[in-house]
Protein backbone atom coordinates (compact mmCIF):
# COMPACT_ATOMS: atom_id res chain seq x y z
CA UNK A 1 0.00 0.00 0.00
CA UNK A 2 1.14 3.72 -0.63
CA UNK A 3 0.92 4.42 2.87
CA UNK A 4 3.29 1.35 3.78
CA UNK A 5 6.69 2.63 5.71
CA UNK A 6 9.54 1.23 7.22
CA UNK A 7 10.51 2.73 10.42
CA UNK A 8 14.67 3.11 10.41
CA UNK A 9 17.09 4.29 13.20
CA UNK A 10 21.06 4.18 13.85
CA UNK A 11 22.04 4.45 16.99
CA UNK A 12 24.99 4.26 19.81
CA UNK A 13 24.57 4.05 23.21
CA UNK A 14 20.68 5.48 23.72
CA UNK A 15 19.36 3.44 26.20
CA UNK A 16 17.83 6.42 27.46
CA UNK A 17 16.32 7.55 24.45
CA UNK A 18 15.46 4.45 22.14
CA UNK A 19 12.94 2.56 23.71
CA UNK A 20 10.44 5.63 23.43
CA UNK A 21 11.26 6.67 19.99
CA UNK A 22 10.85 3.05 18.84
CA UNK A 23 7.29 2.90 20.82
CA UNK A 24 5.89 6.15 19.47
CA UNK A 25 5.32 4.80 15.91
CA UNK A 26 6.35 1.19 15.94
CA UNK A 27 2.20 0.23 16.02
CA UNK A 28 1.77 1.90 12.67
CA UNK A 29 5.33 0.96 10.41
CA UNK A 30 5.49 -1.95 8.52
CA UNK A 31 8.60 -3.06 9.31
CA UNK A 32 11.35 -1.64 11.45
CA UNK A 33 15.43 -1.57 10.84
CA UNK A 34 17.78 -0.35 13.15
CA UNK A 35 21.67 -0.13 12.93
CA UNK A 36 23.99 -0.41 15.72
CA UNK A 37 26.90 1.71 15.81
CA UNK A 38 29.07 0.17 18.46
CA UNK A 39 26.82 0.36 21.61
CA UNK A 40 28.06 -0.99 25.21
CA UNK A 41 25.06 -0.46 26.89
CA UNK A 42 21.33 -2.14 26.41
CA UNK A 43 20.53 -0.30 23.45
CA UNK A 44 20.74 -3.20 20.90
CA UNK A 45 18.48 -5.12 23.96
CA UNK A 46 16.13 -2.75 23.73
CA UNK A 47 16.28 -2.45 19.81
CA UNK A 48 15.58 -6.48 19.91
CA UNK A 49 12.05 -5.88 21.59
CA UNK A 50 10.80 -4.07 18.79
CA UNK A 51 12.45 -5.87 15.43
CA UNK A 52 14.59 -8.51 14.60
CA UNK A 53 16.49 -6.13 12.04
CA UNK A 54 19.35 -5.03 14.36
CA UNK A 55 22.15 -4.55 11.97
CA UNK A 56 25.83 -3.81 12.85
CA UNK A 57 27.65 -1.17 11.16
CA UNK A 58 31.21 1.27 11.96
CA UNK A 59 30.58 4.73 12.09
CA UNK A 60 33.73 5.63 10.61
CA UNK A 61 33.14 9.35 11.09
CA UNK A 62 30.60 9.07 8.39
CA UNK A 63 26.73 9.47 9.26
CA UNK A 64 25.42 8.86 5.94
CA UNK A 65 27.30 5.91 5.94
CA UNK A 66 25.22 4.47 8.51
CA UNK A 67 21.96 5.48 7.40
CA UNK A 68 22.47 3.75 3.93
CA UNK A 69 22.98 0.64 5.68
CA UNK A 70 19.84 0.41 6.76
CA UNK A 71 18.23 2.04 3.11
CA UNK A 72 19.53 -1.17 1.62
CA UNK A 73 17.37 -3.49 3.59
CA UNK A 74 13.98 -1.15 3.56
CA UNK A 75 11.19 -2.80 1.46
CA UNK A 76 8.32 -0.70 1.88
CA UNK A 77 6.85 2.13 -0.39
CA UNK A 78 7.65 5.03 2.06
CA UNK A 79 11.15 5.25 4.87
CA UNK A 80 10.42 7.26 7.67
CA UNK A 81 13.50 7.90 9.54
CA UNK A 82 14.08 9.09 13.01
CA UNK A 83 17.38 10.34 15.47
CA UNK A 84 16.96 7.74 18.58
CA UNK A 85 15.94 10.41 20.28
CA UNK A 86 13.44 11.45 18.68
CA UNK A 87 9.33 10.59 19.08
CA UNK A 88 5.92 11.48 17.69
CA UNK A 89 3.15 12.58 19.87
CA UNK A 90 0.41 9.77 19.78
CA UNK A 91 -1.40 12.07 17.63
CA UNK A 92 1.05 12.44 15.22
CA UNK A 93 1.66 9.03 14.47
CA UNK A 94 -1.92 8.03 14.02
CA UNK A 95 -1.76 10.47 11.23
CA UNK A 96 0.96 9.40 9.44
CA UNK A 97 -0.08 7.04 7.09
CA UNK A 98 -2.97 8.90 6.20
CA UNK A 99 -1.04 12.20 5.41
CA UNK A 100 1.55 9.64 3.04
CA UNK A 101 -1.50 8.70 0.75
CA UNK A 102 -1.74 12.65 0.03
CA UNK A 103 1.08 13.14 -1.16
CA UNK A 104 1.87 13.87 -5.01
CA UNK A 105 3.45 11.35 -7.05
CA UNK A 106 6.47 13.70 -8.28
CA UNK A 107 7.10 14.42 -4.70
CA UNK A 108 10.07 12.21 -3.02
CA UNK A 109 11.15 13.39 0.35
CA UNK A 110 8.93 15.12 2.62
CA UNK A 111 9.89 17.55 5.64
CA UNK A 112 7.79 17.72 8.99
CA UNK A 113 8.00 20.14 11.84
CA UNK A 114 11.04 19.04 14.40
CA UNK A 115 10.73 20.78 17.85
CA UNK A 116 14.19 20.40 19.37
CA UNK A 117 13.55 20.85 23.36
CA UNK A 118 16.04 21.57 26.42
CA UNK A 119 15.53 20.19 29.90
CA UNK A 120 14.15 23.43 30.72
CA UNK A 121 11.52 23.81 28.39
CA UNK A 122 13.43 25.64 25.65
CA UNK A 123 12.86 24.62 22.28
CA UNK A 124 14.52 25.81 18.66
CA UNK A 125 12.85 24.19 15.51
CA UNK A 126 13.55 23.19 12.37
CA UNK A 127 11.99 21.36 8.81
CA UNK A 128 13.48 17.84 8.21
CA UNK A 129 13.54 15.41 5.94
CA UNK A 130 12.81 12.82 7.93
CA UNK A 131 10.24 10.65 5.37
CA UNK A 132 11.24 9.90 1.98
CA UNK A 133 10.16 7.30 -0.87
CA UNK A 134 12.11 4.13 -1.10
CA UNK A 135 14.24 4.07 -3.76
CA UNK A 136 17.71 2.91 -4.82
CA UNK A 137 18.28 6.63 -6.06
CA UNK A 138 17.50 8.11 -2.58
CA UNK A 139 20.26 7.80 -0.28
CA UNK A 140 21.94 9.97 2.47
CA UNK A 141 25.02 12.33 1.68
CA UNK A 142 27.50 14.11 3.59
CA UNK A 143 29.25 13.17 6.43
CA UNK A 144 27.73 15.09 8.85
CA UNK A 145 24.72 17.44 8.86
CA UNK A 146 23.74 14.36 6.24
CA UNK A 147 20.50 14.22 4.63
CA UNK A 148 18.38 12.79 1.30
CA UNK A 149 17.98 16.52 -0.49
CA UNK A 150 20.79 16.42 -2.57
CA UNK A 151 20.10 12.84 -4.35
CA UNK A 152 16.09 13.89 -4.32
CA UNK A 153 16.54 16.84 -6.09
CA UNK A 154 19.31 14.59 -8.08
CA UNK A 155 16.38 12.13 -8.98
CA UNK A 156 14.57 15.23 -10.27
CA UNK A 157 11.89 14.90 -7.56
CA UNK A 158 10.28 17.37 -4.84
CA UNK A 159 10.07 17.90 -1.62
CA UNK A 160 6.84 18.30 -0.16
CA UNK A 161 5.78 19.05 3.68
CA UNK A 162 3.07 17.27 5.51
CA UNK A 163 1.06 18.54 9.11
CA UNK A 164 3.45 16.91 11.49
CA UNK A 165 4.65 17.71 14.63
CA UNK A 166 8.21 15.82 15.62
CA UNK A 167 10.12 15.78 19.05
CA UNK A 168 13.31 15.60 19.88
CA UNK A 169 14.80 15.28 23.54
CA UNK A 170 18.40 14.81 22.58
CA UNK A 171 19.19 18.62 24.28
CA UNK A 172 18.12 17.54 27.13
CA UNK A 173 20.67 15.79 28.18
CA UNK A 174 23.53 17.11 30.72
CA UNK A 175 25.54 19.95 29.43
CA UNK A 176 29.10 17.58 29.79
CA UNK A 177 27.38 15.43 26.93
CA UNK A 178 25.89 18.01 24.50
CA UNK A 179 29.69 19.62 24.72
CA UNK A 180 31.48 17.43 24.42
CA UNK A 181 28.62 16.16 21.55
CA UNK A 182 29.57 19.58 19.97
CA UNK A 183 32.72 19.25 19.99
CA UNK A 184 32.24 15.92 17.55
CA UNK A 185 30.53 17.70 15.45
CA UNK A 186 32.94 20.71 15.07
CA UNK A 187 35.76 17.92 13.87
CA UNK A 188 33.55 16.02 11.29
CA UNK A 189 32.16 20.03 10.04
CA UNK A 190 36.16 20.94 9.71
CA UNK A 191 37.09 18.25 7.74
CA UNK A 192 33.95 18.80 5.51
CA UNK A 193 34.88 22.12 5.16
CA UNK A 194 38.37 21.63 4.41
CA UNK A 195 36.87 19.78 1.10
CA UNK A 196 34.07 22.66 0.51
CA UNK A 197 35.67 25.78 2.02
CA UNK A 198 32.82 27.86 0.35
CA UNK A 199 29.98 26.25 1.10
CA UNK A 200 28.33 29.39 3.02
CA UNK A 201 25.98 27.36 4.77
CA UNK A 202 28.29 25.12 6.65
CA UNK A 203 30.23 28.17 7.86
CA UNK A 204 27.34 29.33 8.91
CA UNK A 205 26.18 26.85 10.80
CA UNK A 206 30.09 26.02 12.29
CA UNK A 207 29.77 29.96 13.64
CA UNK A 208 26.66 28.83 15.39
CA UNK A 209 28.19 25.95 17.37
CA UNK A 210 31.40 27.90 18.30
CA UNK A 211 28.39 30.38 19.55
CA UNK A 212 26.84 28.10 22.23
CA UNK A 213 30.53 27.09 23.65
CA UNK A 214 31.27 30.48 24.22
CA UNK A 215 33.33 31.06 21.41
CA UNK A 216 31.96 34.30 20.17
CA UNK A 217 34.61 35.90 18.53
CA UNK A 218 35.26 33.11 16.24
CA UNK A 219 31.44 32.69 15.78
CA UNK A 220 31.38 36.22 14.61
CA UNK A 221 33.87 35.82 12.15
CA UNK A 222 32.59 32.35 10.92
CA UNK A 223 28.82 34.40 10.27
CA UNK A 224 30.85 37.28 8.46
CA UNK A 225 32.43 35.23 6.23
CA UNK A 226 28.91 33.62 5.30
CA UNK A 227 27.71 36.19 4.32
CA UNK A 228 30.87 37.24 2.46
CA UNK A 229 30.31 33.74 0.35
CA UNK A 230 26.62 34.20 0.47
CA UNK A 231 24.97 37.50 0.69
CA UNK A 232 21.71 36.63 -0.84
CA UNK A 233 21.43 33.87 1.36
CA UNK A 234 18.03 33.58 3.35
CA UNK A 235 19.50 30.98 5.83
CA UNK A 236 22.81 32.76 5.96
CA UNK A 237 21.31 35.77 6.91
CA UNK A 238 19.09 34.13 9.89
CA UNK A 239 22.47 32.46 10.95
CA UNK A 240 23.72 35.85 11.42
CA UNK A 241 21.24 37.05 13.03
CA UNK A 242 21.43 34.18 16.04
CA UNK A 243 25.14 35.01 16.04
CA UNK A 244 24.41 38.80 16.78
CA UNK A 245 21.82 37.71 19.40
CA UNK A 246 24.43 36.32 21.40
CA UNK A 247 26.60 39.10 21.51
CA UNK A 248 23.93 41.20 22.76
CA UNK A 249 24.06 43.03 19.40
CA UNK A 250 20.05 43.52 19.40
CA UNK A 251 19.48 45.66 16.40
CA UNK A 252 22.13 44.60 14.28
CA UNK A 253 20.27 41.29 14.85
CA UNK A 254 16.90 42.46 14.31
CA UNK A 255 18.52 43.58 10.78
CA UNK A 256 19.35 40.49 9.71
CA UNK A 257 16.36 38.96 10.38
CA UNK A 258 15.04 41.49 8.91
CA UNK A 259 17.55 40.61 5.97
CA UNK A 260 16.43 37.11 5.71
CA UNK A 261 12.26 37.95 5.61
CA UNK A 262 13.31 40.25 2.56
CA UNK A 263 15.59 37.44 0.66
CA UNK A 264 12.31 34.28 1.60
CA UNK A 265 9.41 36.56 2.73
CA UNK A 266 7.75 32.53 3.03
CA UNK A 267 10.17 31.81 6.12
CA UNK A 268 7.96 31.59 9.20
CA UNK A 269 10.98 31.04 11.10
CA UNK A 270 12.51 34.01 9.71
CA UNK A 271 9.25 36.11 10.50
CA UNK A 272 9.43 34.38 14.27
CA UNK A 273 12.73 35.92 14.88
CA UNK A 274 12.57 38.62 13.78
CA UNK A 275 9.43 39.18 16.28
CA UNK A 276 11.37 38.05 19.02
CA UNK A 277 14.48 40.28 18.36
CA UNK A 278 11.69 43.09 18.25
CA UNK A 279 10.15 42.38 21.40
CA UNK A 280 13.19 42.24 22.87
CA UNK A 281 13.74 45.98 21.62
CA UNK A 282 10.40 46.48 22.80
CA UNK A 283 8.84 47.29 20.02
CA UNK A 284 5.70 45.47 20.62
CA UNK A 285 3.59 46.35 17.81
CA UNK A 286 6.00 45.48 15.10
CA UNK A 287 6.72 42.25 17.33
CA UNK A 288 2.92 41.44 16.73
CA UNK A 289 3.09 42.22 13.24
CA UNK A 290 5.92 39.60 12.81
CA UNK A 291 4.39 37.16 14.63
CA UNK A 292 0.76 37.43 12.94
CA UNK A 293 2.91 36.65 9.49
CA UNK A 294 4.93 33.73 10.89
CA UNK A 295 1.44 32.29 11.56
CA UNK A 296 0.14 33.28 8.22
CA UNK A 297 2.93 31.76 6.15
CA UNK A 298 3.00 28.75 8.10
CA UNK A 299 -0.07 28.03 10.59
CA UNK A 300 2.00 24.49 11.36
CA UNK A 301 4.14 27.22 13.61
CA UNK A 302 2.57 26.57 16.69
CA UNK A 303 5.79 27.84 18.70
CA UNK A 304 4.86 31.15 17.47
CA UNK A 305 1.68 30.99 19.55
CA UNK A 306 4.03 31.41 22.64
CA UNK A 307 5.57 34.21 21.11
CA UNK A 308 2.51 36.02 21.11
CA UNK A 309 1.57 34.59 24.80
CA UNK A 310 4.92 36.20 25.44
CA UNK A 311 3.96 39.46 24.50
CA UNK A 312 0.74 39.31 25.77
CA UNK A 313 2.17 39.13 29.40
CA UNK A 314 4.36 41.69 28.58
CA UNK A 315 1.81 43.86 27.66
CA UNK A 316 -0.20 42.90 31.49
CA UNK A 317 -2.57 40.80 29.55
CA UNK A 318 -2.36 37.96 31.70
CA UNK A 319 -5.86 36.09 30.85
CA UNK A 320 -5.14 36.31 27.13
CA UNK A 321 -1.60 34.96 27.43
CA UNK A 322 -2.72 32.02 29.29
CA UNK A 323 -5.16 31.48 26.96
CA UNK A 324 -2.55 30.95 24.04
CA UNK A 325 -0.29 28.89 26.25
CA UNK A 326 -3.01 26.80 26.59
CA UNK A 327 -3.68 25.97 23.41
CA UNK A 328 0.13 25.75 22.39
CA UNK A 329 0.01 22.58 25.73
CA UNK A 330 -3.41 21.27 23.81
CA UNK A 331 -1.49 21.23 20.40
CA UNK A 332 2.32 19.60 21.13
CA UNK A 333 2.58 17.89 24.82
CA UNK A 334 6.41 18.43 24.16
CA UNK A 335 6.10 22.09 25.28
CA UNK A 336 5.19 21.16 28.94
CA UNK A 337 8.62 18.94 28.96
CA UNK A 338 11.11 20.18 31.18
CA UNK A 339 13.34 17.96 33.92
CA UNK A 340 15.15 19.48 37.16
CA UNK A 341 18.35 18.04 36.02
CA UNK A 342 18.14 21.55 33.45
CA UNK A 343 16.91 24.08 35.92
CA UNK A 344 20.13 23.51 38.53
CA UNK A 345 23.24 22.99 35.98
CA UNK A 346 25.21 25.54 34.97
CA UNK A 347 24.90 26.43 31.49
CA UNK A 348 25.53 30.00 30.79
CA UNK A 349 24.81 29.66 26.99
CA UNK A 350 21.77 27.27 26.38
CA UNK A 351 19.48 29.79 25.85
CA UNK A 352 21.39 30.46 23.13
CA UNK A 353 19.84 28.29 20.90
CA UNK A 354 16.07 29.50 21.76
CA UNK A 355 13.57 30.87 19.33
CA UNK A 356 12.46 33.00 21.81
CA UNK A 357 13.09 35.66 24.33
CA UNK A 358 16.54 34.28 26.06
CA UNK A 359 15.19 33.70 29.70
CA UNK A 360 11.91 31.98 28.60
CA UNK A 361 11.72 29.77 31.75
CA UNK A 362 9.50 27.22 30.09
CA UNK A 363 5.60 26.63 29.02
CA UNK A 364 4.35 25.06 32.86
CA UNK A 365 6.18 28.15 33.97
CA UNK A 366 4.81 31.05 32.28
CA UNK A 367 1.28 29.13 31.82
CA UNK A 368 1.20 28.98 35.80
CA UNK A 369 2.50 32.60 36.67
CA UNK A 370 -0.07 33.77 33.82
CA UNK A 371 -3.39 32.32 35.48
CA UNK A 372 -2.13 32.98 39.22
CA UNK A 373 -1.75 36.72 37.49
CA UNK A 374 -5.36 36.52 35.71
CA UNK A 375 -6.73 34.72 38.47
CA UNK A 376 -5.48 37.61 41.05
CA UNK A 377 -7.32 40.51 39.26
CA UNK A 378 -10.34 39.02 40.02
CA UNK A 379 -10.09 37.61 43.38
CA UNK A 380 -7.42 36.86 46.51
CA UNK A 381 -5.67 33.57 46.51
CA UNK A 382 -6.01 31.52 49.54
CA UNK A 383 -2.76 31.17 51.36
CA UNK A 384 -1.65 27.48 51.58
CA UNK A 385 -2.62 27.94 55.56
CA UNK A 386 -5.90 29.70 55.01
CA UNK A 387 -6.67 26.95 52.97
CA UNK A 388 -5.66 24.42 55.65
CA UNK A 389 -7.71 25.82 58.83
Amino acid sequence: MSDEFTLCVIFKNEEEFLRPCLASIADRAADIVVVDTGSDDSSVEIAREFTSNVLHADFAGDFSRARNVALEHVRTPWTVFLDADERFEPDQAERLPYLLRSVPEDVLGVRVLRYNFFATGGWYSGKEIRIFRNRPDIRYERRVNESVRTSVERAGGGIGEIPMMLNHFGHCRPRAFREQKAAHYMDLMHAQLAANPDDAVLVAYVGLILRTLGRFDEALEHSRRSIELAPDHARVAQFAGHVLRSVDDGRAARDAYARATELDPDDAASWNMLGVAELTLGNHFEAGYAFITALRVDPMAVHVLINQGLLEQAEGRFDRAARLFEEVAGLNRGFLHEEWQGRVECDPFRELYYETVMQYAGLGYHLGYCRLRAAGEQAPAATAIEAAQ
